[in-house]
């Protein structure tokens, strides 16, 4: 079952230079989209092959799903959920498409809802950052069905004999 539970990691992936000059907090700003793209720890292995990252968004920021995430409180009424700042987390994988770079991503999934102070300032409570370096993935396809796996297979592949 593809559901994101509580304690599941979302990579963010983001420019240094959104951070600005000095600043080691994580800004709440990256977290305003109301469609949050990510990718799922279940699926994304291994962060620093994302092509975000060959393509300089080097800065990955790995969110913890949390209830605090998904049902966030009025910080101006203590313990008052706001079920209209509920947050979604939404499996949502992408097929290749000749179009888009990042296609395909078999990890993309979002975090959907309204992104208010609160919940900007969940996300980046229960969130960490690190500096990446870009390593290609090597994906052994020996094995996988090329007809029914065409739509997910990774940019960069090398077939095993």
């Amino acid at each position: 079952m593809n559901v994101i539970q509580n304690g599941d990691i979302l990579y963010r992936y983001v420019a240094p230079e959104v951070f600005p000059e000095g600043q080691t907090d994580i800004p709440i700003s990256i977290f305003n989209d109301k469609e949050l793209s990510c990718d799922w720890n279940r699926y994304q292995l291994c962060p620093e092959s994302s092509p975000h990252v060959e393509n300089g968004r080097t800065r990955v920021i790995s969110i913890r799903v949390c209830d605090a995430i998904r049902n966030p409180v009025n910080p101006k009424r203590t313990g008052e959920l706001v079920p209209d700042w509920a947050q979604e987390f939404i499996y949502d994988p992408l097929e290749h498409d000749v179009n888009n770079e990042f296609t395909p991503n078999l990890s993309h999934s979002l975090i959907r809802g309204k992104k208010k102070l609160a919940v900007t300032t969940a996300i980046r409570d229960n969130s960490t950052v690190k500096d990446l370096v870009y390593v290609a993935p090597i994906v052994d396809i020996s094995s996988l069905n090329q007809q029914d796996n065409s739509k997910l297979i990774p940019r960069d592949v090398v077939v095993s004999k």
